[in-house]
């Protein structure tokens, strides 16, 4: 069985390894040095006249290994996703693991203190509304008087 693993192992890393990017040694797991994923999560940042809104994928994660601060307008992402193994087993390694650390300077339009995070489904998804003189108003012409959108 073992020879069957080594050809199957040595043909998905001939084939596969550059498609995906990573691939590593079938008996064992190395991360890189720092511990660190080989590519941080995909982070979607959208903004709409209310708020801004940061979407995280982080499949595997959960809520405890993840670390959401903000300070002096940063906001710091930081997680783990850690590596489970049995004793024996036999792995290769297409996903990262480790940890994680993305930062963002935010505007100062925004309330921060109305800030909120939620995890569902292994995405993390962070909204920061406007500040209200943030929003975009309408200017009527011809009188002194504006009309809030």
């Amino acid at each position: 069985m073992l020879a069957t693993w080594d050809a199957v192992s040595t043909l998905f890393d001939d084939m596969m390894g550059s498609t995906l990017g990573a691939a590593t040694n079938s008996r064992t797991f190395t991360p890189d040095i720092d511990h660190r994923w080989q590519s941080p999560p995909a982070i979607d940042v959208r903004a709409t006249d209310e708020e801004l809104l940061l979407v995280c994928d982080v499949p595997g994660v959960k809520q405890e290994d993840l670390d959401v601060t903000l300070h002096e307008h940063v906001l710091t992402i930081k997680g783990a996703r850690k590596f489970d193994s049995a004793p024996g087993q036999q792995v290769v390694i297409g996903r990262s693991y480790g940890a994680f650390t993305r930062s963002f300077t935010l505007p100062s339009s925004l309330d921060e203190e109305k800030l909120s995070a939620d995890l569902s489904e292994g995405v993390l998804t962070i909204r920061i509304p406007k500040s209200l003189k943030a929003k975009p108003f309408k200017v009527q012409i011809g009188t002194k008087q504006l009309e809030k959108k």
